[in-house]
């Protein structure tokens, strides 16, 4: 039994998870990280989980996606029965580990606070279903430690006291990012050659799904390209669109489009380095973590007004702009101003780089620390409706 820890739960560790453990584990030393599943399909990452620098248990050695329910019910219950922690922290609602964790928080009164990324516009709501989140997530969650302000007002919203919502940033490992961009430009020609890049493109890192509004970007990269656009694109990711998206490019012709497969961690920083501006058309994203490895990069970005993050990451004009996701016209006339000249490109990367400077995995681990510690301080178990 280890009474006075926190179970931190995720479906699988990813390596922005792994940089965050290891940033809360130097504040939190009783934390154990959980993940339910070596691997997920939806996210094919490959981190090494060697030497991860925390506790850790993973509950299946396979796909996340193929664990029955009834198991993951019986393998957690059983793993907190051992453990028996003080605090619980659950990544969502919508997974069943994580609503069996929060069903055993409350059964065994212990404290349980959800981390989330939903925003009221990421999905169409319906209003009964509404009304039994509100109500779950009054009876389950002591707190909720969300990214932003967008997820702050959804819950709002939903009725969550608004004293008991911290606002912790979604984060990445900026210190990875900032060190092998750089190490890349160092030696950008070498680098460009080796993987067949152009001196300019903008850059889009993104699963290939319709909620992704790749079409429409590919449909203002054409009209960008027809006004007189001298940059490349380059999509880098895997999905069901991947084949409609390079049919597309093909029948309409469009110029200057490079395609490259899912990248892993390790490899994202070179294009990120290597690329101009960073583009994200999503018409549904709850948060965008793919603006924090541009900026950390140090890149402009352009950004769906769709995407959770634009409150706190895309400063209009400072660092990059917000865009209509439909507006496929508007977006290329903001290609046309980035590659154009109007704009100090060197400037807004820096100032990319300012503004993800305080969102960090420090942070990040900082506020959850706050949040967990002032539930268990004030006994919040007892107060949930």
């Amino acid at each position: 039994m280890r009474s006075g820890s926190t179970a931190i739960f995720y479906a699988n560790f990813g390596p922005y998870h792994i940089a965050r453990l290891r940033a809360l584990t130097r504040v939190m030393p009783a934390m154990v990280a959980v993940e339910v599943a070596c691997e997920q399909k939806l996210y094919p990452w490959r981190p090494s989980k060697e030497n991860l620098g925390f506790e850790s248990r993973t509950l299946f050695n396979s796909a996340f996606e193929g664990v029955p329910r009834l198991e993951q019910k019986r393998t957690v219950n059983e793993f907190l029965n051992e453990l028996n922690p003080s605090a619980v922290v659950v990544a969502g609602y919508s997974e069943p580990a994580m609503r069996v964790a929060a069903i055993w928080a409350r059964r065994m009164n212990k404290v349980c606070v959800m981390t989330t990324t939903t925003t009221r516009f990421d999905h169409r709501r319906f209003l009964p279903k509404e009304i039994g989140k509100a109500l779950w997530c009054r009876t389950y969650y002591d707190a909720l430690c969300l990214p932003g302000e967008r997820s702050a007002k959804y819950f709002e919203h939903l009725w969550f006291p608004p004293d008991r919502i911290w606002r912790c940033g979604n984060v990445v490992d900026n210190a990875f990012f900032v060190s092998q961009s750089d190490r890349v430009r160092e030696n950008h020609e070498r680098e460009r050659h080796q993987r067949g890049l152009p001196e300019h493109y903008f850059l889009a890192v993104s699963r290939l799904s319709k909620e992704k509004n790749l079409v429409r970007l590919l449909d203002a990269f054409e009209n960008y390209k027809r006004r007189g656009g001298k940059w490349a694109l380059v999509i880098i990711g895997s999905g069901p669109q991947e084949a409609d998206l390079k049919t597309f490019v093909e029948q309409h012709h469009v110029p200057a489009v490079i395609f490259h497969d899912w990248k892993q961690y390790d490899e994202l920083p070179a294009y990120y380095g290597l690329a101009s501006c960073f583009v994200l058309p999503s018409i549904s994203e709850p948060w965008g973590l793919v603006v924090n490895e541009a900026m950390a990069c140090g890149l402009p970005v352009l950004v769906s007004r769709h995407c959770g993050c634009v409150p706190e990451l895309c400063r209009q004009e400072v660092n990059g702009y917000d865009f209509d996701p439909y507006d496929h016209e508007a977006l290329a006339s903001l290609m046309l101003k980035i590659s154009g000249g109007e704009t100090d490109l060197k400037a807004m990367g820096e100032a990319s780089r300012r503004i993800i400077g305080n969102y960090t995995p420090e942070t990040w681990a900082l506020s959850l620390k706050d949040c967990v510690d002032t539930m268990l301080s004030n006994g919040m178990t007892d107060q949930r409706n």
